[in-house]
Order: C-alpha cells, then sequence, then structure tokens
C-alpha cells in the first residue's frame, strides 16, 4: 500500500479533540471522578490516562542525537587471575560481545600480568576499560591502553527517577570540566527507564552549554541484579530483555546485560543468553536503525520533559 493510500484511509476518520477523549472516559466511569485515573509516580510525576498529539506539541524536547546509532556490546570480567580474566574476554570476545571492562577489585596489578591479560584483544576493534583499579595501576594502564581508565560516574538506584538525575547532574557540575561519562542501572520500569536516559541526555547538554563547554556525554547501562530471582530463572531473562530494550530505546551508548543466573555466579550458558539478547535486539529486531526510537511517542515524550523539567528544578535549588 502507498503512502497515498494510508493518507486517504486516515482521512476518513474524524479528529477527535482532547476535550472529546475526556469527556467519553469520565461517560465510561459512570459517576468516577476522572481524577481517580491519573497516577502520581512517587509523588513527584502526574501520569495521566490517555495523551494526544496536542501533547506531543507541547512536552517534546529536542534531545542531542548520540553519536552512535549502534551501542556496545559490553562484558564485564572480574579480575582474579589474569589469565583466567584474558581467557573469559577472548571468550566472551569470540561470542559476540565487541567492549570488555576489566573489574580490578581493588587489586594491584604489574606491568607484565596486565599485558598477559590483554594477550590476544584486538584493542582497536574491541575497546577496553578498567574499573576499580588501585591508584598506582593507572598509569601502567592507560599506557597499555589509550583512554582505558575513563572517569565514570556511577549512578547508583534512587527512591525516584528524579533523585537519580538529580544526583548525576550534582555528581557533572561539581567537576571541571564537567565529567561526561555515566553508568546508569536500569529497573523494570519500562517507559520511566527510557525517558530517565533520554532526559539526562538533555539536561546534560543545558549543563554543559551553561558551563560553555562543548562535546559528548556518553552513556553506559547495566541490567539490575538485585531485582532477579533465584526460582524465576526464565522471568529473569524476560527482564534482562525489556531492561536492555529500555536502555537501547532511552539511547545507551554501551550495554551490560548480567546474566539471567547471577545468583549462581555467572554460568557460561548465562553469559551466552545475555549475549543473544543484545545480538536479537541489535541485529533481528534492528534497534540500531534509529538514533532517537522513542522520538515522537506521546507518552514518552511527555515522560523525559517531566522528569527533566522535575529534575532541573530540584537540581537548581540545591
Amino acid at each position: 500500500m502507498s503512502l497515498e493510500s494510508y493518507d486517504t484511509l486516515f482521512n476518513e476518520f474524524k479528529t477527535v479533540t482532547p476535550e472529546e477523549w475526556k469527556n467519553k472516559i469520565i461517560k465510561n466511569l459512570k459517576g468516577e471522578q476522572f481524577e481517580k485515573l491519573i497516577w502520581h509516580a512517587n509523588n513527584e510525576i502526574e501520569v495521566l490516562p490517555f495523551y494526544t498529539r496536542e501533547d506531543n506539541q507541547k512536552y517534546q524536547l529536542n534531545i542531542p542525537v548520540k553519536q552512535n546509532k549502534n551501542w556496545l556490546i559490553t562484558e564485564k570480567i572480574a579480575v582474579n587471575d589474569v589469565t583466567t580474566a584474558n581467557k573469559n574476554a577472548i571468550f566472551a570476545l569470540e561470542g559476540g560481545a565487541n567492549a570488555i571492562i576489566f573489574d580490578f577489585q581493588n587489586q594491584s596489578f604489574t606491568s607484565v600480568q596486565i599485558n598477559t591479560l590483554l594477550n590476544n584483544i584486538l584493542i582497536e576493534i574491541a575497546p577496553v576499560t578498567f574499573v576499580n583499579f588501585l591508584s598506582d595501576n593507572k598509569k601502567r594502564l592507560e599506557s597499555e591502553v589509550q583512554n582505558s581508565c575513563p572517569d565514570i560516574v556511577k549512578i547508583p538506584p534512587h527512591n525516584s527517577v528524579v533523585d537519580e538525575l538529580v544526583f548525576a547532574l550534582k555528581e557533572t557540575n561539581q567537576a571541571d570540566p564537567i565529567l561526561n561519562n555515566f553508568h546508569f542501572y536500569i529497573s523494570q520500569n519500562y517507559f520511566f527507564e527510557i525517558a530517565k536516559l533520554r532526559a539526562f541526555r538533555w539536561l546534560w547538554k543545558q549543563l554543559s552549554e551553561l558551563k560553555k563547554q562543548s562535546g559528548n556525554v556518553v552513556i553506559q547501562s547495566e541490567t539490575n541484579v538485585n531485582q532477579q530471582n533465584d526460582k524465576e530463572e526464565y522471568t529473569n531473562m524476560l527482564s534482562n530483555t525489556t531492561e536492555a530494550m529500555s536502555a537501547i530505546l532511552g539511547g545507551c551508548d554501551s550495554l551490560i546485560i548480567n546474566s539471567h543466573d547471577s545468583f549462581l555466579n555467572n554460568t557460561d550458558f548465562g553469559k551466552r543468553i545475555a549475549r543473544n539478547i543484545n545480538h536479537i535486539l541489535q541485529q533481528e529486531s534492528y534497534f540500531n536503525e534509529l538514533n532517537d526510537v522513542a522520538k515522537g511517542s506521546y507518552y514518552i515524550e511527555y515522560l523525559t520533559y517531566q522528569l527533566s523539567k522535575k529534575s532541573w528544578e530540584k537540581f537548581t535549588k540545591l
């Protein structure tokens, strides 16, 4: 069917105004108050029962475009023994990961051990970064891999999404130049998590312009292992998938999907399933075809606007 046919089809239906929608809902409520359908999320944002094109025109923000439509399939590897960690990293890369994070767990390693850790990893193709390293290791690590020790701001989960965004803005504002690398955990609050990352990209841009600084924000997302159930492995897989979708639709640049069996200490099977979720969303569902998939969604645009507005108001009062 051609686009012209669709236009003709849509023209056959009468346009319904927001007031007409509301009156119809009130009629169907049969005496109940319309306000009972308004949900208050953490007492900060009103979630309305319906949205229209008029709402979209009022609430749509100009979200900065991320640098790359794709995202890095990232695997985090704990370093206890460098030979084992290297083997696990190569196994992950061969299985479809394209970025590695080595977690040093606050241990110190020699230059020889670091070389062993990086053996046979093509760092020009698969970026490698290090976290939780001791300060005496930083120069050694950066001499081996450039830009491998970025200042990543970890945003812990808060009671509300607004508090999470305010925390991120505070951390950003305290540094000079402002920081641009952030790590967000993703919960199962599907639409709010999409809006959270979109809102932060916009908020970071406002702060950077106020401070007359240029650049782009980099957002790394990670699924939340604290919400897993050790008796419901299949449910955990589904939760991982929806959390991953939220992160991607929100515009993450890098995504860590934790194994659905993290309570079993991350089996090889669990890690493989986690990578496969990335592959399905990237290579079969084509989530990497657009820069901002959520753009134009009445509900998500409204949530993005409200989260941005409430967070900025709260931040400027600190």
